[in-house]
């Protein structure tokens, strides 16, 4: 019982902790740093940076030797051995063969072997064979623009995950900014609702008591239900929100998750060149594509120095022990050594030299043209958003004394139409102008929040 007991209390805590930790506010660094390891544009880019390093080790490796080796062993026995050969000998006899030539007598002695024992079967090994052998290459300057170009291309493959981990944040910062203002909006909604509801209690009352007409009870009753449509408007938009911005930092959007309304915005206080040349110096993109231009650039060289030769030098060893099985079985063994140098030099190779000049020349001007690009997209961006941000601070200032305005004239045209100097549409458009005004305000806060990352973003300060 004492086991069952403490089983249900560990239970317990682990779903109070799994519950805590599920209703915690997730701020907007919790979002950054969520959607910076769940989101396949990153490990998509973070991928690529393992494949650049391992391009890059790859270069290496060509000014290193070259070493394989091999190990063999074998046994077997011949059989059906046709014709069949002498394998075993008697102790062999002399035999004299007498030759009458006229009157001469020749004598010629011959030996020859009796009672031969033939087989027809015999045994092959055990044989074993090792083999090693060098290459190095000892002058090639392709290796070396090779090199050049991979260390390049590795330092362009870091850039562009912090090009992409920026990218993201911006992405992050837009979609939380955009739930901030969708439920600040929310809130709108919600008050011009319970306004419109005390207005027509309020017109309700009067008209029983006859100093309002029907026509008032009508329109205001319009207004309430246009203020009630446009709060369910507002809610779906929290829903799509709240899903948008967990879909944007990799977490399920069918779960509900519960996002901070507190937010620091970040600001910039420089001069616009300062800005300006702050990005040109910084912006992960723009850096990513000089290193393509170096990256192209090698590319060039590398190519071109398929017109020089290549001198390369190698050295094997070779050891052989075991049995030869023809045209008898007998032991052989053997060790070999050998060294020498190659030189190479491609002559004519039916112009794939110089088509792979050319493609390189034309990848180096294509990389350059667009790093030309890239760096007045950089400015433009930098200057569009540094100017954005100075028109939305005033527009801002703006629109906030709008809201009070549109506040105190409500105010003021309900004390009128309760006087009887006002008309219903009176009261109605300061309401309208109200909310507006309301509406205005949030969407230049979500504007100014977007202009600074912008301009975060395009500076390469995320």
């Amino acid at each position: 019982m004492r086991r069952i007991a403490m089983f249900l209390v560990a239970l317990f805590l682990l779903s109070t902790a799994a519950r805590a930790v599920q209703a915690k506010e997730l701020t907007l660094d919790d979002c950054i740093d969520l959607a910076l390891k769940n989101r396949a544009s990153i490990i998509r880019a973070r991928g690529a940076e393992s494949m650049a390093g391992a391009a890059k080790m790859s270069a290496l490796g060509a000014f290193l030797p070259n070493i394989r080796g091999s190990y063999s062993y074998s046994k077997g026995k011949e059989t059906d051995i046709d014709p069949m050969r002498v394998a075993e000998y008697t102790d062999p006899i002399t035999v004299v063969d007498t030759t009458y030539s006229g009157t001469d007598t020749i004598l010629d002695a011959r030996t020859v072997y009796t009672g031969a024992v033939l087989f027809d079967e015999q045994d092959q090994g055990p044989s074993k064979s090792l083999y090693a052998r060098g290459d190095l290459s000892v002058f090639n300057l392709s290796n070396w623009f090779d090199l050049a170009s991979a260390n390049a291309y590795k330092a362009r493959a870091h850039l562009d995950v912090l090009a992409s981990e920026q990218d993201l944040i911006y992405s992050v910062k837009v979609s939380y900014y955009g739930y901030l203002a969708s439920g600040e909006n929310l809130d709108v909604q919600e008050e011009a609702v319970k306004r419109a509801d005390e207005q027509l209690k309020l017109i309700q009352s009067r008209f029983d008591l006859g100093s309002a007409s029907l026509s008032d009870v009508l329109k205001q009753k319009v207004q309430f239900g246009n203020d009630r449509l446009a709060l369910l408007r507002a809610q779906n938009g929290v829903t799509n929100s709240k899903a948008d911005l967990a879909y944007t930092i990799g977490i399920d959007p069918r779960q509900d998750h519960e996002f901070a309304t507190t937010y620091a915005v970040g600001g910039y206080n420089g001069t616009l060149d300062e800005a300006v040349n702050f990005g040109l110096t910084n912006n992960p993109r723009l850096l990513g594509q000089m290193k393509t231009v170096d990256e192209a650039r090698h590319g060039v060289w590398s190519a071109k120095s398929g017109y020089l030769p290549t001198l390369s030098a190698y050295a094997d060893y070779r050891n052989f022990n075991g049995t030869q099985g023809f045209p008898e079985t007998f032991d052989y063994s053997s060790n070999t050594r050998s060294y020498g140098f190659t030189v190479s030099w491609n002559i004519f190779d039916g112009f794939f030299r110089e088509r792979s000049v050319t493609n390189a020349k034309v990848s180096h001007n294509n990389a350059r043209a667009t790093l030309a690009d890239t760096r007045n997209l950089t400015a433009s961006r930098v200057k569009t958003a540094y100017l954005d941000i100075d028109q939305l601070n005033e527009q801002k200032t703006v629109s906030s004394e709008n809201v009070a305005a549109a506040e105190e004239d409500l105010k003021i045209t309900q004390e009128k139409y309760n006087l009887g100097a006002a008309t219903i549409l009176d009261l109605l458009d300061a309401q309208v102008s109200l909310k507006q005004a309301q509406v205005a305000l949030i969407q230049v806060d979500f504007d100014l929040n977007l202009a600074i990352a912008k301009l975060e973003n395009a500076m390469g300060k995320m």
